[in-house]
């Protein structure tokens, strides 16, 4: 079993809202204290959508439906109708288009609802609260939220108003998988799974650099063993992120990796994961010699900070830093900026 890592509620809020390039609900609550930022607090930022989409207006559409009837209208559904000709039934089944609230976006809204009110981490007033609104929506199916579902939806000028509700709805949808595959959660915090945390930060870094920056262009590259030979069973080599400088002659290539033991043991020694830099070092060798080059790997703090510095020549070096996602999400965004400065220590 993965081992687990504790994250506050509130910067996971923040990896889960850059990972799914919603930066703008981070920057929505930077007027909150972040210690208010708390599970509960979140679905009220929900509820809040919910309440402005009912003052608006709920959003309705032309849905396709079909009905067996006596009477003919719509489109003629020829095959489904047969078994009731040939029984001599005076029935016809028929496709119909009917304007209804029915559409994807509020079934999302409301199943999100209805999650709420059964979530046994929310506050019994936010259940009670999320309760009264689903009688906004009394035509309007529930459905399983998925990834697929909320990749489906597409916005308009005509439902705009939608977007931060489906945002948040995302966001909560991906807590309760969390909250669901480790039951050690609570509404400050959460236990995420070494795999799971790797994946949401790789992902969230890439996100977080193209959109906080603007010197460097930011790619997840693949490249080409410099080797002669069938390369059919050599591993695919992958950046988790590739910085390039506009004026490229400097290019980053970082990596997080998240163990819950930053060190590993070797004849009693303490040693950085070998796989990790032979890894990093592999990209580096693999890019072209003009360049100077930096490689991060970056590990989550667990007690000892690290801060580390080595260097193969007067154009490349390799660094090893940590950091800690239970500082506030103001420092974690500062350290994540200050780590593209460092090529002054290049060539000194």
């Amino acid at each position: 079993m993965d081992p687990l890592f504790k994250v506050p509620i509130r910067n996971l809020f923040c990896l889960l809202s850059y990972m799914n390039e919603m930066p703008e609900l981070v920057k929505s609550l930077n007027d909150i204290d972040e210690d208010l930022i708390t599970y509960d607090f979140i679905v009220k930022q929900f509820l809040k959508e919910v309440a402005t989409i009912s003052r608006r207006g709920i959003v309705k559409d032309y849905v396709n439906f079909t009905e067996s009837t006596s009477h003919l209208g719509g489109r003629l559904m020829m095959t489904d109708s047969m078994p009731y000709i040939v029984a001599r039934q005076p029935i016809v089944v028929c496709e119909k288009d009917q304007y209804s609230a029915n559409i994807l976006l509020n079934q999302v809204m409301k199943s999100t609802l209805k999650a709420i009110c059964f979530n046994r981490f929310i506050k019994e007033e936010t259940r009670k609260l999320s309760y009264s609104y689903l009688e906004l929506l009394p035509e309007v199916d529930s459905l399983p939220l998925t990834k697929e579902v909320f990749l489906r939806i597409y916005f308009g000028r005509h439902n705009l108003h939608y977007k931060r509700m489906v945002h948040m709805a995302r966001l909560l949808h991906e807590f309760s998988l969390l909250s669901h595959k480790h039951g050690n959660w609570s509404l400050f915090s959460a236990e995420i799974d070494e795999s799971s945390l790797n994946h949401i930060f790789e992902k969230f870094l890439f996100r977080f650099y193209r959109i906080e920056q603007s010197d460097y262009r930011v790619t997840s590259e693949i490249m080409q063993w410099q080797l002669e030979g069938n390369q059919a069973h050599l591993p695919t080599m992958k950046t988790d992120v590739s910085l390039t400088h506009k004026d490229g002659r400097q290019k980053i290539i970082m990596d997080a990796k998240f163990y819950k033991n930053l060190f590993q043991e070797n004849f009693g020694k303490a040693t950085f994961h070998s796989h990790n830099l032979y890894q990093l070092f592999t990209y580096l060798m693999h890019q072209p010699n003009e360049l100077n080059l930096r490689g991060i790997l970056l590990y989550p703090f667990n007690g000892v900070e690290v801060d580390e510095t080595f260097y193969w020549d007067d154009r490349m070096m390799v660094e090893i830093r940590t950091l800690n996602l239970n500082d506030s999400w103001h420092d974690i965004r500062r350290k994540l900026l200050s780590l593209l400065s460092g090529f002054e220590n290049i060539n000194k």
